[in-house]
């Protein structure tokens, strides 16, 4: 018994022995060579950027772009583009539009909405376009964004078709 011990015990000591050991030698290695050095931060995610899938939404005379990001509603809207849909106006703030069958939903959802994002609302498979200020839901997924200006929201009338196609 008391040699499975021994063996237990050292195997136990050089363990701790090689971590002491190697803990310092990482340090070194990190503030001496570049090599180590920590990778920069990545660039923003890409729901912040203005690349993706340009569209334009079209009311009456009205045109606005858009793109579309990468989430799975962003894609799976944009397989059913062209599309013309019925939006209402919602507290001055926001159109929607309901649509027939409900959408991929993955996330990430967010609730930081800003003027000029489209979002899926999926407990009722909804497109949101945010034309205002206004606080938000925790089951949103941003599905792209306005690049135009949004102030033409506020002379449309509060039911409205729009267009939306590949832009």
């Amino acid at each position: 018994m008391k040699k499975p011990l021994s063996l237990i015990a050292i195997a136990a000591t050089a363990a701790i022995s090689l971590a002491a050991c190697s803990a310092p030698a990482t340090e070194n290695a990190a503030t001496t060579s570049p090599a180590a050095a920590p990778a920069p931060e990545s660039p923003a995610p890409p729901e912040a950027s203005t690349e993706g899938t340009p569209i334009t939404i079209t009311a009456g005379d009205v045109m606005v772009t858009a793109t579309l990001n990468d989430t799975k509603a962003a894609q799976d809207f944009a397989a059913t583009l062209p599309v013309t849909l019925p939006w209402f106006r919602n507290a001055g703030i926001e159109y929607i539009t309901e649509l027939n069958a409900p959408m991929t939903e993955t996330g990430p959802f967010y609730t930081d909405v800003q003027p000029g994002d489209i979002v899926y609302y999926n407990p009722l498979d909804s497109i949101t376009i945010i034309y205002e200020e206004t606080s938000s839901v925790p089951t949103l997924t941003k599905m792209g964004e306005i690049t135009s200006d949004l102030s033409v929201f506020e002379n449309l009338p509060d039911d409205v078709e729009m267009r939306i196609e590949r832009g």
